[in-house]
C-alpha cells in the first residue's frame, strides 16, 4: 500500500550508582493499593504510555507519519491513510536490569513478552467523505518491577491494557486535512494479569498483591495538514492529544505465612481506589524528501502534576520529549513485487520521579518489508538508559538513580 508516497510496511546513598529499571513503571501508583506493602521501597519513577507499533518504535518520531494502524494510539487522523482493510499484531521483548550500590537496595535482571497491539481497520465511504474505522487493542502501560531489599525480594509482573475504537476521517472541502479521534477504556492486560509478590524472609512471610480490576476511560484526538507538496516533496504537520482519565482500581492483598509457626494465609480485599493520569499533548512534522526518503520529528508534553493516586502525598514533575527518525525505502524493479525499508531514530524523554525528572536518551533501528501489498512484516530495536545522581524521591529524600533497557519489536500485517 502507498501512502503519501510512502509504503506501509532518597535514601542517601555513599557513591554513585548505575541502575536499571523497566521501561514503563505504573506499578509505582499501585504501591498507594496495599497499606501494609507500604513500608517497602518506592520506586520514584511515575508511569508513563508505551508506544505502539515496530514501524513508529522503530522511527521513533511519528505522530505526523501515523499511516498504519498504530495511528489510533499515536494520531488517528493518520488512520485515513488506510487504502485497503488491514489486520495487525505486535509483540514486544524486553530485558531490564536493575542494580544498586546500598545493601539496602540491589539490583536484578529479567526478561518478559507483552502482546503490544492489536488491531482490525476497515475504510469507508460514507456520502463523499472518506471514512477509516478501527477496533484496537495496545498496552498502555508495563508493570514491570524486580528489586531486592535487606528485608527481601519484590518482584512485578503485567501490564494494563487500552482497547479502543479509533476513526479517521478526510474533510470534504479540503483534501489536505484529516482529522480523528479514539475511543479508549482501560483493562488489565490480555495477556499478564498484574502480580506483585514480596518476598521477606526475615518476618517468614510472603506478600502477594493483585489486581483484580482497573476501569477507566478517555479520548485520543488528532489532526493532519499536508502543509506543503511539490512533485515529491511532502511536509506533514500533525497535532494530538490525550484526554486525562481516572482509573477506578480494585485488588486484593494476600499474605502468606512460611515459616515452622505458619499460621495460613490472609486475604485483604483492597480498593476502590482512584489513580488520576494527566493529559498530554503532541505536534510533529513529517518531511519527504523523496518516495525513498521522509524524516521526522515529534516534540510531546505531558502534565505529570495531575497525576496522583489514592494516599499520595506528592505529583511528580512535567515533562517535555523529543523524538528525530527517519525511513528509508528500496523498491523492486518496477515498484510492484517489494518494499524494503530501512528505519531510525533517537530520542529524549525524560521520566518523572515524584520530586524530581530523570533524563532518559535513546536510539532505535529497524527493517521492514511488504510484499504485493499482501502483508508486511516490520522489526525495531531500541535502546534507552539514563542516569541521575541526587534524584530528588521527595523534600526529605534523594537517591542516585538510573536506567538501561533493551525492546526488541515485531508486526504482522495482513491487507485483505
Amino acid at each position: 500500500m502507498t501512502v503519501r508516497g510512502v509504503c506501509h510496511e532518597r535514601v542517601q546513598f555513599p557513591r554513585r550508582v548505575k541502575r536499571i529499571l523497566p521501561t514503563f513503571v505504573v506499578g509505582v501508583s499501585l504501591l498507594g493499593m496495599c497499606t501494609r506493602l507500604a513500608a517497602q521501597t518506592r520506586l520514584p519513577i511515575a508511569p508513563e504510555p508505551v508506544g505502539s507499533g515496530a514501524r513508529a518504535l522503530a522511527q521513533s518520531a511519528f505522530i505526523a507519519v501515523a499511516d498504519d494502524a498504530t495511528a489510533a494510539s499515536w494520531n488517528p487522523a493518520g488512520l485515513i491513510n488506510l487504502e485497503k482493510p488491514e489486520a495487525s499484531f505486535v509483540g514486544v521483548w524486553r530485558t531490564m536490569e536493575t542494580e544498586f550500590s546500598s545493601a539496602a537496595l540491589e539490583g536484578d535482571r529479567w526478561s518478559e513478552w507483552e502482546a503490544n497491539f492489536a488491531s482490525y481497520a476497515q475504510p469507508l465511504q460514507i456520502g463523499n467523505t472518506d471514512v477509516v474505522l478501527s477496533v484496537n487493542y495496545h498496552q498502555a502501560y508495563d508493570l514491570g518491577l524486580e528489586h531486592r531489599n535487606e528485608n527481601g525480594t519484590v518482584r512485578s509482573r503485567g501490564a494494563i491494557g487500552a482497547y479502543s475504537l479509533a476513526c479517521g476521517l478526510s474533510l470534504p472541502s479540503s483534501s489536505h486535512l484529516t482529522i480523528g479521534a479514539s475511543f479508549n477504556w482501560y483493562d488489565r492486560s490480555v495477556c499478564n494479569d498484574y502480580v506483585r509478590q514480596v518476598n521477606k524472609p526475615a518476618s517468614e512471610q510472603i506478600f502477594i498483591e493483585t489486581l483484580d480490576s482497573l476501569r477507566g476511560h478517555n479520548f485520543t484526538l488528532g489532526f493532519l495538514w499536508d502543509a506543503y507538496e511539490r512533485e515529491e516533496n511532502l511536509l506533514t504537520l500533525g497535532l494530538v492529544c490525550h484526554t486525562p482519565f481516572t482509573a477506578d482500581v480494585d485488588g486484593k492483598l494476600v499474605t502468606q505465612s512460611i515459616g515452622e509457626d505458619n499460621q495460613g494465609t490472609t486475604i485483604q480485599p483492597v480498593g476502590p481506589l482512584h489513580i488520576d493520569f494527566p493529559p498530554s499533548l503532541g505536534a510533529g512534522l513529517n518531511y519527504r524528501f523523496s518516495d525513498r526518503f521522509s524524516g521526522a520529528f515529534d516534540v510531546q508534553y505531558t502534565d505529570w502534576s495531575k497525576h496522583t493516586y489514592t494516599g499520595a502525598t506528592s505529583s511528580p514533575s512535567d515533562i517535555v520529549a523529543y523524538r528525530l527518525g527517519f525511513e528509508s525505502l528500496k523498491f523492486s524493479p518496477g515498484g510492484r513485487e517489494w518494499v524494503r525499508a530501512l528505519r531510525g531514530g533517537i530520542f529524549y524523554e525524560p521520566r518523572p520521579a515524584w520530586g524530581d525528572t530523570l533524563p532518559v536518551w535513546g536510539f532505535s533501528l529497524g527493517l521492514g518489508w511488504t510484499v504485493k501489498e499482501r502483508f508486511s512484516l516490520d522489526f525495531a530495536y531500541q535502546f534507552r538508559w539514563g542516569d541521575e545522581d541526587n534524584l530528588r524521591v521527595d523534600p526529605a529524600t534523594r537517591i542516585d538513580y538510573g536506567i538501561e533497557e533493551h525492546w526488541l519489536i515485531g508486526s504482522v500485517i495482513t491487507y485483505f
